[in-house]
């Protein structure tokens, strides 16, 4: 009895061992084509249409800051005063001068009546009337040039007001109260609070993949844009062309901050999308799969050409339709049996 127990063991051993050898895997069925769209991410950062740093034309002392930063300033708005009692001063100095140069003219007009009207009795007062005239033409001048200081004084009281030239936020004050300032100096940042902008430098090679209309993701949310320009020059630094985008209007962005474009660029490359988990270290530096051939896996050696999204586009000696193993490398090896338990869809374009 044990002999023929010994016996039916030792038949069915190799069966066994044969079933306790089968791997389960799952498979995924490749499909050959003809190229693959590249995704580039490139990076840029919100900007505002306008966004300026105001300043005086003249220099002078700061009375007063009307405003604080982050503030909201409405266009026409006066965000500082420059002191301007020198201004009023000589303001008063022009008008005075003004004042004798128009009681000097009226008398000499008064002359040249008088001496126009001994004229026409045929006395002597030809010589007199022609210097009356002369004197009148030099307190014309005179007059104008008086005025033309007025007008210059009153422009520089207007600009000793400085006003928000837009509608926007107040960013940061670059002077304080009582400070002496040059021409030009920076006196607040005055950013719009509206026509929000991205600026991206685009690769030469992927011009012409922009498109009027696309989507850009700032702080994890993302936004339908137009695009503006499509670049009118070469930045001599990162040689790309600086592109500007318009954002909704609803945008709730700060400038500076990151914004990210995904492009699609088409390469023609014969290959086949595989899960990045099918991928197998190969030998020397390469990568394979495992190719399922009658339930044996069979290892093939691939090009790795783009990974994007846990895929990867190889190029391999595969026909179409073959399969492979999706997943779980770290258990397998060449040559052992596989039992295929489910099939991974196929990757579509």
């Amino acid at each position: 009895m044990k002999k023929h127990l010994l016996s039916a063991f030792i038949i069915l051993m190799p069966f066994y061992l044969a079933a306790q050898s089968s791997v389960q895997v799952a498979a995924y069925t490749v499909k050959k084509a003809a190229g693959f769209n590249q995704t580039r991410t490139l990076s840029g950062q919100v900007i505002k249409k306008h966004d300026a740093k105001l300043s005086y034309e003249f220099p002078g002392k700061i009375d007063r800051i009307y405003f604080d930063q982050g503030q909201h300033v409405k266009q026409g708005d006066v965000i500082a005063q420059q002191n301007s009692q020198l201004l009023d001063i000589e303001l008063k100095k022009l008008q005075a001068q003004k004042q004798r140069a128009t009681a000097q003219l009226n008398l000499v007009k008064l002359e040249i009546n008088r001496l126009t009207a001994l004229d026409k009795h045929n006395y002597s007062a030809t010589s007199a009337l022609d210097q009356a005239k002369t004197n009148m033409a030099v307190l014309v001048a005179d007059t104008a040039g008086i005025d033309a200081s007025i007008n210059e004084i009153t422009i520089r009281k207007q600009k000793a007001e400085l006003t928000a030239p837009f509608t926007g936020i107040l960013g940061q004050r670059f002077a304080s109260e009582g400070e002496i300032v040059a021409a030009g100096t920076p006196i607040v940042r005055l950013i719009e609070d509206q026509h929000a902008q991205v600026s991206i430098g685009i690769p030469l090679s992927l011009q012409n993949t922009v498109k009027n209309n696309m989507t850009i993701e700032i702080a994890g949310q993302r936004y339908a844009v137009t695009a503006l320009s499509k670049g009118a020059g070469i930045d001599a630094k990162t040689q790309t062309l600086t592109m500007r985008f318009s954002l909704p209007d609803n945008a709730e962005v700060y400038p500076g901050q990151l914004a990210k474009l995904e492009l699609q660029q088409y390469k023609q490359q014969a290959g086949f999308w595989v899960p990045l988990d099918a991928l197998a270290d190969g030998i020397r530096g390469t990568w394979q799969v495992y190719q399922i051939r009658n339930a044996v896996l069979k290892p093939v050696i691939v090009q790795l050409y783009y990974a994007h999204d846990g895929y990867a586009f190889i190029g391999a000696p595969l026909h179409n339709g073959a399969q492979i193993v999706a997943n779980g490398m770290h258990k397998l090896s060449a040559n052992i049996s596989v039992n295929v338990v489910a099939n991974q869809p196929t990757k579509v374009l």
